[in-house]
């Protein structure tokens, strides 16, 4: 699927919580994301809670503002995070079988955006690293968890 041409206002599905982010995503026991429709804009007294219990994003999926080349995980034409675990996933992952999962963000993804359906299914398995040092991870279905390959 071609890149979409720069300054769209495409939404980074992979977002640090921060105020202003949008929660998009909850991480469910079965460890795929599930959908939160419609997103939830967080503020300040959202994250202050939240971090109490620990790391926002080892729970929560937040959707911001793609920043393309101020972004660590860009490759310079794309987005190298949905890559990495679109590969890390393989061709016989059930979840490529399944229909596409509920989305509050699509119309405005990045990953949509790049690349199409077989984005939105490998989506549901991507926990930001909440350090914001590395990949994303990708928890498979079995709830086993590993960096996507860079």
């Amino acid at each position: 699927m071609a890149k979409p041409p720069a300054g769209q206002g495409l939404s980074c599905p992979s977002s640090l919580g921060a105020p202003g982010a949008r929660l998009h995503g909850v991480l469910g026991d079965d460890g795929r994301i599930g959908a939160v429709i419609p997103p939830l804009a967080i503020d300040e007294a959202f994250v202050a809670k939240a971090r109490a219990h620990g790391p926002l994003e080892a729970r929560f999926r937040f959707a911001g503002p793609c920043v393309e080349s101020g972004c660590v995980q860009w490759t310079g034409s794309c987005c190298g995070v949905i890559a990495k675990v679109m590969a890390s996933l393989g061709d016989d992952d059930p979840i490529r079988r399944d229909r596409l999962p509920r989305c509050g963000i699509r119309g405005a993804c990045r990953w949509h955006a790049e690349r199409g359906p077989d984005a939105c299914r490998a989506c549901a398995y991507v926990v930001t690293d909440p350090t914001g040092a590395g990949p994303p991870v990708v928890v498979d279905q079995n709830g086993a968890s590993s960096a996507a390959a860079t």
